[in-house]
């Protein structure tokens, strides 16, 4: 954790540490919009996630085959960007890096990388499908 606190710094991303979770919590903008980039950590892999929209927030009439095949898709042929869904019912934008792999370089790209997922949901499936990219919390 005390390595990821020095890459965000020097990233210039301001964060909050939440010692009961373990996780570091960095509230970004993007495209206007408020979401919570959250850097979990396990013992051998560092994970990199941010609520777009829970299954809960889905509108009754996105035809949700579509959606779900575009997420699909979108996570095959984008570099970086990858989608997916937790347990809890959490559509997120996720990149993971063990831990043996952790470099500022690395760590960044896939900061970013998660960014790049929400900002391409807001770009490009919000203007196909009638879903919009809420964020929020990714644990409770």
């Amino acid at each position: 954790m005390e390595r990821v606190r020095g890459y965000l710094d020097e990233m210039g991303i301001k964060y909050i540490v939440d010692e009961e979770h373990n996780a570091i919590i960095a509230p970004y903008e993007i495209r206007g919009r408020d979401f919570l980039v959250v850097v979990l950590f396990s013992e051998n892999w560092v994970l990199t996630a941010a609520k777009i929209v829970g299954l809960n927030e889905l509108p009754p009439e996105l035809d949700r085959e579509k959606f779900f095949a575009r997420l699909l898709m979108d996570t095959f042929y984008l570099n970086e960007i990858t989608y997916g869904l937790t347990k809890d019912g959490l559509i997120v934008a996720h990149a993971e890096s063990h831990v043996d792999a952790l470099s500022f370089e690395n760590f960044k790209v896939e900061f970013f990388s998660v960014v790049a997922g929400i900002a391409h949901f807001i770009d490009e499936i919000e203007k196909e499908l009638p879903v919009k990219a809420r964020g929020g919390p990714l644990y409770a």
